[in-house]
């Protein structure tokens, strides 16, 4: 209820000091286990792609691990049920398993491919892991861009479009890890084909 709230308010606030916009919300599945991915540039990504995909249907949030330290963000978080991952461990095997139990229960998850935020602006390379959940969980990946949250909070003209899903499809005869960081690297190039 809480976050609802949150979410609601947080919503109100982009759109009426940042002009946010939305598109696409008809492509998000209503339903069924689901992988909410797009670009990182900004603290405000999450909230933006979250707050609007969640008048279709809750998610939860790939979050890096310093995050649920934060004295009041950090309980509303975990109480959320956001999903802690450790970049500095490399690969985070609590982290994979939460995220596929969550996907097995029919949930959606919201993960930047990039790992991070750009510092730059411009796309980084993604990490593989995206394409392992992806794959050992047979989730599709719903393709999606935010716009314009470079520098925020000095911009304005927020935009978030919710594009189309793609799936892992596991190729016979070619190394897994091989096909992971393709099907990443395709994630990758399909949010940035998205206008």
């Amino acid at each position: 209820m809480l976050l609802n709230l949150i979410k609601f308010t947080f919503r109100w606030f982009l759109i009426i000091f940042y002009n946010a916009k939305v598109e696409g919300l008809e492509n998000i599945p209503k339903t069924g286990r689901l992988i909410i991915v797009s670009n990182h540039r900004s603290n405000v990504d999450p909230p933006l792609l979250g707050g609007f995909a969640g008048l279709v249907r809750d998610s939860r949030y790939v979050i890096k691990k310093q995050l649920m330290s934060l004295p009041l963000l950090g309980r509303l978080f975990k109480s959320y049920g956001f999903i802690p991952v450790d970049r500095q461990a490399g690969k985070d095997m609590g982290a994979f398993k939460a995220i596929m139990s969550s996907l097995k229960k029919e949930e959606s998850v919201v993960i930047f491919p990039e790992g991070t935020r750009s510092k730059t602006g411009k796309p980084l390379k993604p990490k593989a892991g995206v394409s392992f959940v992806a794959h050992k969980t047979n989730s599709p990946v719903l393709i999606c861009r935010v716009f314009n949250t470079f520098g925020f909070p000095w911009v304005r003209n927020l935009r978030v479009v919710y594009s189309h899903t793609i799936k892992f499809e596991e190729v016979e005869g070619v190394d897994l890890k091989v096909q992971y960081q393709q099907f990443a690297d395709k994630i990758m190039s399909e949010i940035e084909k998205v206008k």
